[in-house]
Protein backbone atom coordinates (compact mmCIF):
# COMPACT_ATOMS: atom_id res chain seq x y z
CA UNK A 1 0.00 0.00 0.00
CA UNK A 2 2.81 2.16 0.64
CA UNK A 3 4.08 1.69 -2.74
CA UNK A 4 0.62 2.87 -4.14
CA UNK A 5 0.61 6.37 -2.26
CA UNK A 6 4.49 6.92 -3.27
CA UNK A 7 3.57 6.34 -7.03
CA UNK A 8 0.13 8.77 -5.97
CA UNK A 9 2.64 11.32 -5.01
CA UNK A 10 5.38 10.99 -8.05
CA UNK A 11 2.46 11.16 -10.66
CA UNK A 12 0.39 14.22 -8.34
CA UNK A 13 3.66 16.23 -8.27
CA UNK A 14 4.81 15.73 -12.13
CA UNK A 15 1.44 16.50 -13.26
CA UNK A 16 2.02 19.35 -11.04
CA UNK A 17 4.88 20.75 -12.87
CA UNK A 18 3.20 20.25 -15.75
CA UNK A 19 0.12 22.70 -14.90
CA UNK A 20 1.40 24.06 -12.10
CA UNK A 21 -1.99 24.27 -9.73
CA UNK A 22 -1.61 24.02 -6.42
CA UNK A 23 -3.81 21.25 -5.32
CA UNK A 24 -1.70 18.77 -6.75
CA UNK A 25 1.25 20.05 -5.16
CA UNK A 26 -0.97 19.31 -1.46
CA UNK A 27 -1.92 15.92 -2.78
CA UNK A 28 1.67 15.16 -3.58
CA UNK A 29 3.01 16.12 -0.01
CA UNK A 30 0.01 13.96 1.24
CA UNK A 31 0.34 10.89 0.00
CA UNK A 32 3.74 11.15 0.70
CA UNK A 33 3.58 11.64 4.17
CA UNK A 34 1.23 8.60 4.03
CA UNK A 35 3.42 6.85 2.36
CA UNK A 36 5.94 7.84 4.71
CA UNK A 37 3.50 6.73 8.23
CA UNK A 38 2.86 3.61 6.22
CA UNK A 39 6.00 2.29 7.90
CA UNK A 40 4.60 2.84 11.79
CA UNK A 41 1.15 1.86 10.44
CA UNK A 42 -1.36 -0.91 9.39
CA UNK A 43 -1.98 -0.79 5.36
CA UNK A 44 -5.67 -0.37 6.09
CA UNK A 45 -5.57 3.14 8.58
CA UNK A 46 -3.39 4.78 5.35
CA UNK A 47 -6.58 5.23 2.84
CA UNK A 48 -8.29 7.02 6.55
CA UNK A 49 -4.65 9.11 6.69
CA UNK A 50 -4.55 9.90 3.35
CA UNK A 51 -8.37 10.80 3.49
CA UNK A 52 -7.83 13.02 6.63
CA UNK A 53 -5.00 15.00 4.97
CA UNK A 54 -6.83 15.68 2.22
CA UNK A 55 -9.71 17.37 3.82
CA UNK A 56 -7.64 19.08 6.78
CA UNK A 57 -5.87 20.64 3.40
CA UNK A 58 -9.22 21.39 1.85
CA UNK A 59 -10.09 23.15 5.48
CA UNK A 60 -6.87 24.98 5.69
CA UNK A 61 -7.30 26.36 2.21
CA UNK A 62 -10.29 27.62 2.88
CA UNK A 63 -9.70 29.39 5.60
CA UNK A 64 -6.62 30.98 3.87
CA UNK A 65 -8.38 32.20 0.89
CA UNK A 66 -11.19 34.08 3.62
CA UNK A 67 -8.49 35.53 5.21
CA UNK A 68 -7.29 36.69 1.91
CA UNK A 69 -10.50 38.37 0.60
CA UNK A 70 -10.46 40.55 3.92
CA UNK A 71 -7.46 41.88 3.67
CA UNK A 72 -7.61 45.54 1.48
CA UNK A 73 -6.32 45.22 -1.72
CA UNK A 74 -3.61 47.57 -3.19
CA UNK A 75 -3.77 51.19 -3.25
CA UNK A 76 -5.00 52.90 -6.46
CA UNK A 77 -1.90 54.48 -7.14
CA UNK A 78 -3.60 56.60 -10.15
CA UNK A 79 -5.96 58.22 -7.04
CA UNK A 80 -5.07 62.17 -7.34
CA UNK A 81 -3.69 62.26 -10.50
CA UNK A 82 -4.85 65.03 -13.12
CA UNK A 83 -6.27 64.25 -16.20
CA UNK A 84 -7.09 65.82 -19.42
CA UNK A 85 -10.10 66.26 -20.92
CA UNK A 86 -10.30 65.14 -24.74
CA UNK A 87 -14.06 65.12 -25.29
CA UNK A 88 -17.35 63.71 -24.33
CA UNK A 89 -19.52 60.88 -24.67
CA UNK A 90 -22.95 59.59 -25.11
CA UNK A 91 -23.74 60.70 -21.63
CA UNK A 92 -23.70 64.10 -20.17
CA UNK A 93 -21.19 62.54 -17.56
CA UNK A 94 -19.37 60.69 -20.10
CA UNK A 95 -15.61 62.05 -20.92
CA UNK A 96 -13.11 60.93 -22.90
CA UNK A 97 -9.56 61.95 -21.53
CA UNK A 98 -6.29 61.38 -21.86
CA UNK A 99 -3.83 59.85 -19.32
CA UNK A 100 -0.55 58.16 -19.34
CA UNK A 101 -0.32 58.72 -22.89
CA UNK A 102 -3.80 56.97 -24.05
CA UNK A 103 -7.49 57.93 -24.17
CA UNK A 104 -9.82 56.56 -21.52
CA UNK A 105 -13.15 56.57 -20.48
CA UNK A 106 -14.64 58.62 -17.67
CA UNK A 107 -17.27 59.33 -15.80
CA UNK A 108 -17.57 62.68 -14.07
CA UNK A 109 -19.41 61.90 -10.44
CA UNK A 110 -19.56 65.47 -9.73
CA UNK A 111 -22.43 65.84 -12.42
CA UNK A 112 -19.90 68.77 -13.93
CA UNK A 113 -19.10 68.97 -17.64
CA UNK A 114 -15.49 70.06 -18.03
CA UNK A 115 -14.73 71.56 -21.56
CA UNK A 116 -12.52 70.02 -23.53
CA UNK A 117 -8.68 70.98 -22.93
CA UNK A 118 -9.76 71.12 -18.99
CA UNK A 119 -8.35 68.80 -16.46
CA UNK A 120 -9.56 66.56 -13.88
CA UNK A 121 -8.58 64.45 -11.19
CA UNK A 122 -8.92 60.94 -10.83
CA UNK A 123 -11.07 59.28 -7.90
CA UNK A 124 -10.74 55.80 -8.98
CA UNK A 125 -11.05 53.07 -11.33
CA UNK A 126 -13.41 50.65 -11.85
CA UNK A 127 -12.25 48.24 -14.58
CA UNK A 128 -11.10 50.50 -17.13
CA UNK A 129 -13.22 53.61 -16.64
CA UNK A 130 -11.69 56.19 -14.77
CA UNK A 131 -14.48 58.25 -12.14
CA UNK A 132 -13.44 61.72 -12.39
CA UNK A 133 -14.20 65.21 -10.87
CA UNK A 134 -13.62 68.57 -10.99
CA UNK A 135 -9.77 69.78 -9.68
CA UNK A 136 -10.15 71.67 -6.25
CA UNK A 137 -9.10 75.54 -7.42
CA UNK A 138 -7.02 75.61 -4.13
CA UNK A 139 -5.02 72.39 -5.47
CA UNK A 140 -4.82 74.48 -8.60
CA UNK A 141 -3.86 78.45 -8.33
CA UNK A 142 -3.54 80.63 -11.29
CA UNK A 143 0.19 81.17 -12.28
CA UNK A 144 2.07 83.95 -10.87
CA UNK A 145 3.18 86.51 -13.37
CA UNK A 146 5.75 86.52 -14.94
CA UNK A 147 7.95 89.58 -15.32
CA UNK A 148 10.92 89.68 -18.41
CA UNK A 149 14.22 90.59 -17.35
CA UNK A 150 13.83 94.38 -19.51
CA UNK A 151 11.25 95.24 -16.81
CA UNK A 152 12.01 97.38 -13.66
CA UNK A 153 10.99 95.46 -10.59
Amino acid sequence: MQLVFLILALVAALVELITGTFYLAAVAVIALVTAALGFVLPDDALILVFLAGSVAAMALVRVWRRRQARKPGLADLDAGQRVTVAGHGARADQVIVTYRGTRWDGVMVDGATPAIGSQAVILHKVGSVLHLAAPNPIDNPPPAPTTSASEPI
